[in-house]
């Protein structure tokens, strides 16, 4: 029960959606956020950046989320420096609010205004625990994969991964799962781990 996030604007966007849609994945929207780095890292198409009025965020989500059929919830794509603006965020959980979506926080900065946003806005939220390839490869990958469930996460909570469609990562993810298996630890899918996280 892997959730997909597929990111607005991209020539198979729409395409995958359906495609995962259609074999029974949950589907989130990647949303390109300003990071820090800007203009030396570009988030892409659709980006939302604090410049922004809130009727500028609005239509942004707007047009994004009609870019991605049959969204579930929405993540972050970089962010750093959105994430950490309080009027922005708000906009943000108010738009995911009125349409029944969840956030998941990729936390690609530790002074992140998610969480009180969503609490406030009545959003389900849940925040990553564990980047699988930050660092690139599959040996890293594996040993972020293996050890951390096995040891059963934070004192036995579930952990919620992120990774990339890499080919590494994707070897290293497949071949963990047996070994999580033998352990007993499985997986469950993002809509049941977002729920766990509580009612706002």
């Amino acid at each position: 029960p892997i959730a997909f996030a597929v990111l607005p604007h991209t020539p198979h966007a729409v395409e995958a959606a359906r495609l995962l849609h259609r074999a029974g994945k949950e589907i989130l929207l990647h949303l390109p956020m300003e990071p820090h780095s800007y203009p030396g890292n570009d988030p892409g198409p659709g980006a939302l950046f604090v410049r922004m009025n809130a009727g500028e965020i609005r239509k942004r989500i707007e047009a994004n989320l009609a870019a991605v059929p049959h969204v579930a919830g929405v993540n972050n794509h970089m962010g750093s420096r959105f994430m950490e603006d309080q009027a922005a965020v708000t906009v943000l959980m108010q738009e995911l609010a009125a349409r029944g979506l969840f956030f998941v926080d990729s936390l690609t900065t530790d002074r992140s205004r998610g969480r009180s946003a969503a609490v406030r806005a009545g959003v389900r939220y849940a925040a990553r625990t564990l980047f699988i390839d930050h660092t690139p490869g599959y040996a890293a990958a594996r040993e972020v994969l293996v050890p951390q469930p096995l040891r059963g996460g934070e004192q036995g909570k579930p952990l919620l991964m992120i990774g990339h469609p890499r080919p590494d990562t994707l070897r290293a993810l497949a071949d963990a799962q047996p070994l999580w298996r033998e352990e007993g630890v499985r997986m469950i899918p993002l809509s049941v781990f977002v729920a766990l996280q509580g009612a706002p």
